[in-house]
């Protein structure tokens, strides 16, 4: 199966426990929303084969795919990756396979299934009988991180036209933007082969609709409002879904449908009923 980010309670997915372990609070679930009868119309994409912040969709997916609103609860989604010995402070943990069964351990999370156990793995499906992935549409913010170096960031601007460079401390506010800077860490790690790789980190949290972005060195971040288009088999029923978003699909009464993740590939649903996971292929 392919990697997943973890799941939620919601929304695309989340710094959850980002360094330092902080948690964002959750809002009541979503109702859920039926499919559309006319597409929606398209963004403006990023280029073709570009990479976005995997770091931040790691943050993302334990932020808000799974923020549970009590603090015991919390401590329970904690002790999960306590009691299969799996560090939140590794970069590379979600996507590491630890008992070799083909499911990553954000997808052994995401079923509650045992992650050192390769006969204890989720139920999977490749393709769905009705609900295709037509379209992908990528909202990016103009900001990348150039440098972390003790208390402060350097940030590479692109809006207004003109590259330039703002330095920022934790606290601080973006100029023109509703972006404050809640955390700055330096991270170093190394990549599969071995080499040094820089993954230092600027968590950002909108004050006005309390969204948190994470800006990881040198990757651009997509924001919340990235969507996906979904269609049914014979085109005449679409759905524009975001990540984490709940929604439901004509033809299938009492069935609801989570969006765990969705990238220039694939999307990911999980049918909440079931905590069955469907993996849509681009089309």
């Amino acid at each position: 199966m392919n990697h997943l980010p973890v799941r939620r309670t919601a929304l695309a997915f989340t710094a959850l426990l980002l360094a330092a372990c902080g948690k964002k609070e959750s809002a009541a679930p979503a109702p859920a929303r039926t499919a559309e009868a006319n597409p929606p119309p398209a963004a403006e994409r990023a280029e073709p084969g570009e990479k976005t912040a995997a770091a931040e969709t790691d943050a993302a997916f334990l932020e808000k795919m799974k923020a549970p609103p009590a603090p015991d609860d919390r401590a329970a989604y904690e002790a999960w990756f306590a009691k299969y010995h799996l560090d939140l402070n590794d970069p590379n943990m979600l996507d590491a396979d630890a008992d070799g069964d083909g499911a990553s351990n954000r997808d052994e999370f995401l079923a509650s299934t045992d992650p050192r156990d390769a006969t204890s793995h989720p139920e999977t499906a490749t393709a769905h009988p009705a609900i295709r992935f037509k379209e992908y549409n990528e909202v990016r913010l103009p900001l990348v991180l150039d440098s972390v170096s003790g208390e402060k960031a350097v940030i590479k601007r692109a809006d207004g036209g003109d590259t330039r460079f703002e330095t920022v401390r934790a606290g601080e506010t973006l100029r023109g933007f509703p972006l404050r800077v809640t955390k700055l860490s330096e991270r170093q790690t190394t990549d599969k082969d071995g080499r040094p790789v820089d993954r230092s980190q600027v968590l950002l949290e909108d004050t006005s609709t309390k969204e948190r972005v994470t800006l990881v060195k040198d990757l651009p971040a997509k924001t919340s409002a990235t969507f996906a288009v979904l269609t049914s088999e014979d085109g005449k029923t679409t759905l524009k879904v975001h990540a984490g978003e709940i929604f439901a699909w004509p033809g299938e009464p009492g069935v609801t449908y989570r969006v765990l993740d969705l990238g220039r590939d694939q999307v990911v649903l999980q049918q909440q009923e079931t905590r069955k996971m469907w993996t849509l292929p681009r089309q």
